[in-house]
């Protein structure tokens, strides 16, 4: 794996994770209109094309603060574009309130002006169903958990996973995450998880 301060791309034996371009956009419509795809993410329905270019500035934007951001995913056997995995500038509320889950935004900037929040970078990754099963998810976590660990000043890295997504919640214990508690995004409930970034 290559890791290298500041850097727009890291990599596996299989795998490159780049920061988006524009040429991905058509990708990432295609797959976040998937219903299996979109189940699991955000509010849990296939994104219209509008909204998914919506989340794709917003990734863009990002890249001007972020230490390393969302990235797209490509097999290097053959350079396909298979998914995204990568950090997001999330938040969380700093405070439970009595009666109902905490809440939390993917965007930092999504948060509304008078709740007060943990900023947490939160380690995510979407793949397009055909390349589901095939260890690419854990492969590309993995090498994100791994880079940052290594390179970025983080105290903390979560993961935000809906509940009945087994796939996904068998990908973060691969790597000894740890179940912190139940919040809300999107108007669902999610389950975070922390990253241990004292592992070896």
């Amino acid at each position: 794996m290559t890791l290298a301060p500041s850097t727009a791309m890291i990599e596996t034996d299989r795998l490159l994770l780049r920061r988006m371009d524009e040429s991905d956009l058509d990708f990432f419509i295609d797959i976040h209109g998937d219903p299996e795809v979109a189940r699991y993410i955000g509010a849990g329905n296939p994104r219209p094309k509008a909204e998914t270019e919506g989340w794709f500035r917003k990734i863009q934007d990002s890249y001007k603060g972020a230490d390393l951001g969302q990235l797209t995913v490509l097999r290097k056997a053959d350079g396909m574009r298979i998914g995204r995995c990568g950090l997001s500038d999330a938040a969380v509320e700093r405070h439970a309130v009595s009666g109902r889950l905490r809440r939390g935004w993917f965007f930092t900037a999504d948060a509304p002006g008078d709740v007060e929040v943990m900023r947490l970078p939160e380690l995510g990754y979407t793949f397009g169903r055909a390349h589901w099963g095939q260890g690419y998810a854990s492969e590309a976590a993995r090498c994100v958990f791994d880079y940052a660990r290594t390179n970025l000043p983080f105290t903390e890295i979560m993961s935000v996973i809906h509940a009945e997504n087994a796939a996904s919640r068998a990908v973060v214990k691969k790597s000894g995450v740890e179940y912190i508690d139940v919040i809300e995004l999107a108007g669902r409930p999610f389950e975070r998880y922390h990253w241990p970034l004292t592992a070896t």
